[in-house]
Parts: C-alpha cells; structure tokens; sequence
C-alpha cells in the first residue's frame, strides 16, 4: 500500500513505514510493549525481551522480510500504534486453509479509545481479503484481557491455546481466528484525499 489511508473524521491515518521510518516505530514498539505488560510478568524478562525483540536493527530484519508487511497509524499526526501482518504460517497452526496472522497489534495507551484498533483491524482484514486469505489468525497472552475483549468484539473466536516463552517466564497464549470466508469488507478505510 503506497497511499495513506484516513478515517472519516481524518484524525487517525495509516500508513507503511519507510526505512526512515524504522528508529521510531521500533522505539514506540519497545515503549508500547512495556505499559501493556509491566507488572504482569518478572520486570528483568520483560526488559530482556525489549532489548532484543524492539531493537531497530531487528525491526529492519523484520520490515526488509517480504512476509511481513508494517503498517503505523497516527492520530492528529502523532504516532499512535501499529500493526504488523505476517504471511508466513506459523508451526503452531496445522489448518488447511490459507491464513495470515495479525502478529502485532498495539496503540500506545494515551490512543486507545479513539478508534485506532478497530480502523487498524480493519486494515489487516481488508490486506487479508485483498491477498486471497481465508482466515485471519492472531495469538495473544491469556493475561492480556482488554486485548482479548477487543479480538472478540472484532469477530475473532479463542480455538487453542500455546505456551510461549519471554525470557524465564512461560506465559500462556491464546489462538483466536476470524473466518474471512463470512466476513463483509470493512467499509471504514478510505484512501485520504
């Protein structure tokens, strides 16, 4: 996607990042990753995680590699969130049917409540649809519960549960999966004028 893509009231824009871009959207990860999960695990492996995970040497690896695909929404201009979408299949899915995983999904919390996560959702839905997927997949910490809610009120379905490690902590995982097969375009992405 080359345009910017606004909703109605053109507060909130999304867009894909560009090389220049990626300093800022690895810093706005790394701080994202730790107001979502400070205090719900041992602070020395959530540290260790960020140092590694949120580096932007490691969010170049990720941008430059043609399965995944970036996207970072903005808010009266300032950066809010973003999303990333990977089309890899993960070793934990055995499904048959062609699917694509929401891999991240995160706002900053001064933007939650603004309508970001829906239109960013919408986002990976339209990707997913426009790229001939029939599921979209998406794998959040059982602990994460206002993540959990929105995922549901998305339409998405918890199927199976994984464990997955953040350092010496071993954090319990949900699968939650949205048929795209039964699900009408989302009508609120607009290319801006």
């Amino acid at each position: 996607m080359n345009e910017t893509i606004r909703n109605t009231d053109k507060k909130i824009s999304l867009r894909t990042p560009t090389n220049e871009d990626i300093p800022a959207l690895a810093a706005m990860a790394g701080k994202i990753f730790w107001h979502t999960f400070t205090g719900m695990m041992p602070e020395s492996d959530l540290q260790r995680y960020i140092a590694t995970a949120f580096t932007p040497e490691q969010f170049l690896c990720e941008w430059m590699d043609i399965g995944n695909t970036f996207i970072i929404a903005f808010y009266d201009q300032q950066w809010a969130g973003y999303a990333k979408i990977n089309t890899r299949k993960a070793a934990e899915r055995r499904e048959v049917e062609k699917y694509i995983e929401v891999e991240r999904l995160y706002l900053l919390p001064e933007y939650q409540g603004h309508g970001i996560g829906p239109l960013l959702m919408d986002y990976c839905v339209h990707y997913a649809m426009d790229h001939g997927y029939d599921t979209l997949w998406l794998n959040v910490w059982a602990r994460n519960t206002n993540a959990i809610d929105f995922y549901l009120r998305c339409g998405f379905e918890h199927v199976d549960w994984s464990i997955r490690m953040r350092g010496n902590d071993p954090q319990k995982a949900l699968w939650m999966k949205k048929n795209l097969l039964t699900t009408p375009r989302p009508a609120r992405i607009n290319p801006a004028p």
